[in-house]
C-alpha cells in the first residue's frame, strides 16, 4: 500500500488533515503497519480503519435463515409445449 492510498482511507475515513500530517510522519519513521496506524488513530478519537476486528462480528446472530425466500430453479434448457 502505498502512502497516497493510505492519506485517501483516512480522508474518506473522516481523519482531520492535521492528524493524518501527523500520523504519516510518525509512521515514516516506524514504518508503516496497519495495526501501528490504527493504535494512532484510536487514541486520537477515531475508529479503526486498516484492520478488522472478526471477533466483534457473530455472523450467526446476523444472519437468520428465515430472512431470506426460497428461490425456484429454472432449468437452463428451453421447454416448448404445444
Amino acid at each position: 500500500m502505498k502512502v497516497s492510498d493510505i492519506v485517501l482511507e483516512m480522508e474518506l475515513g473522516g481523519v482531520d488533515a492535521a492528524d493524518i500530517a501527523d500520523i504519516v510522519s510518525l509512521c515514516e519513521s516506524r514504518g508503516f503497519n496497519s495495526e501501528t496506524i490504527d493504535d494512532e488513530l484510536l487514541k486520537r478519537g477515531y475508529d479503526k480503519i486498516f484492520t478488522v476486528d472478526y471477533d466483534a462480528y457473530d455472523e450467526y446472530d446476523e444472519w437468520e435463515d428465515d430472512e431470506y425466500a426460497s428461490v425456484e430453479k429454472f432449468s437452463h434448457k428451453p421447454h416448448y409445449i404445444d
